[in-house]
């Protein structure tokens, strides 16, 4: 008995197997035979032609004809099928390629059938495959479910064999235990499926690998997860003028199963300033200045402690200020109020004067349009007149950008906007 072995190790996706199976057929003017050709002939069983694969490994099968007396083969005169023995799936064709997904055992069989009324073949040839079955690896574990401990965990995995039971064919692969493998961060020992790992406390949940080799060489695997600390979180609004007040909700974490024992706290800064570090515990912060701004938090939980960063900005609008110089109040729904244009002011107050220097109106809310000059004296009186009338504005944004104008000396020096405005009726 011949084995043919390899190793998923390095190869290309598709293998060869040789083996010569001969049927004597009479089609073009003559005899003929057909034969699955492969490079090399692997026996298993005695007098079954076999061949062993691995779940996910293609495999090339290749039939060709030749005629007794030695002229050339036609193939086009008979048809190739490759029934593969899985799922009823098949092929024509002199070469067919083939990937069984999962272990077993396939019963792979060549039909050629004669066209135009030629003969087909009197017997079927047969490859009986053999593909690497997974283990059951119950029992697989770490010493500990959590990393947040931050002692070191110990791993130990379980390789149990599975033996074929759809057909007569006997197929129970073997694991040989120094072939198990952990693979992950932190891993300080590893042997024969026993390793010590320190998974970082600052990266989440990790996940561990355990990966063995079956006598087919064909590898297998299964993922331990060991918890760390996780967790997403919303932001809103994302934009807005100063001072924006904002809200962060969590909206989901893990750290296995104490999820109500994770602490928060959430980070700003502003990207132009990354040293001047915003923080709070609350679930409501303002930002006060403008800009844009990254927002993260900090989940822990035990030793662990895992920084989440928003991929979206948060945009807190400049401050503006933008004055108009005529409105018309005649009560028809369009332009009746004098009110300026403002984003994120600090301050504010604006006086309107008539020609003699009267106050006819005074405010100190920029952002409400009726809060502005509705053409009558001091809002509640008598309409005031059409012409010319005179206004003083002080406004400092919450970026502390002063709206300059003139110097008023009677204000310790505080810098005004005066200008002109013109009420139309």
């Amino acid at each position: 008995m011949k084995y043919h072995m390899f190793s998923q190790k390095g190869l290309c996706a598709a293998f060869f197997l040789s083996l010569f199976l001969s049927v004597s057929l009479i089609a073009q003017e003559g005899i003929y035979t057909v034969r699955i050709k492969q490079p090399v002939v692997v026996d298993t069983l005695p007098g079954v032609d076999t061949l062993r694969s691995c779940p996910g490994k293609s495999i090339i099968f290749m039939a060709e004809g030749r005629n007794a007396d030695f002229s050339s083969f036609d193939p086009n005169q008979v048809l190739f099928t490759w029934d593969f023995g899985y799922n009823g799936l098949s092929k024509t064709g002199p070469t067919a390629t083939f990937t069984y997904p999962e272990g077993g055992h396939f019963t792979v069989r060549l039909y050629v059938t004669g066209k135009a009324g030629k003969p087909s073949a009197k017997n079927i040839p047969v490859i009986e495959v053999f593909v690497g079955m997974p283990p059951s690896f119950a029992g697989t574990r770490g010493d500990q479910a959590s990393i947040c401990s931050g002692s070191e965990i110990g791993l130990t995995g379980f390789a149990t064999p599975v033996p074929w039971t759809k057909d007569t064919f006997k197929l129970v692969n073997t694991y040989p235990q120094a072939d198990f493998v952990w693979d992950g961060v932190g891993i300080l020992s590893d042997r024969n499926g026993i390793a010590r790992v320190k998974p970082p406390l600052n990266k989440g949940d990790q996940d561990y690998i355990f990966r063995v080799t079956d006598d087919f060489g064909c590898f297998h695997d299964t993922t331990l997860v060991l918890f760390g600390v996780y967790a997403s979180f919303i932001v809103d609004p994302k934009k807005g003028e100063a001072p924006l007040e904002i809200t962060m909700e969590v909206d989901s974490a893990s750290n296995g199963g104490s999820e109500s024992a994770i602490t928060y706290n959430w980070e700003f800064y502003e990207n132009s300033d990354t040293s001047n570090l915003l923080t709070t515990s609350d679930k409501k912060f303002i930002l006060e200045r403008p800009g844009e701004y990254t927002s993260r938090f900090i989940a822990k939980y035990q030793q662990c402690s895992n920084i989440f960063t928003s991929k979206d900005f948060i945009k807190v609008d400049s401050s503006l200020l933008k004055i108009p110089n005529v409105f018309t109040p005649n009560e028809d729904g369009a332009n009746d109020y004098f009110q300026v244009k403002a984003l994120s002011l600090k301050s504010f107050s604006g006086k309107i004067m008539n020609r003699w220097g009267r106050v006819v109106y005074e405010w100190t809310d920029p952002k409400t349009l009726e809060k502005g000059w509705n053409g009558r004296y001091m809002n509640n009186g008598q309409l005031a007149p059409s012409g010319t009338y005179y206004y003083i504005i002080s406004a400092i944004g919450w970026d502390d950008k002063v709206y300059k104008g003139k110097v008023n000396k009677d204000t310790s020096n505080e810098k005004l906007y005066y200008g002109f405005l013109t009420l139309i009726r």
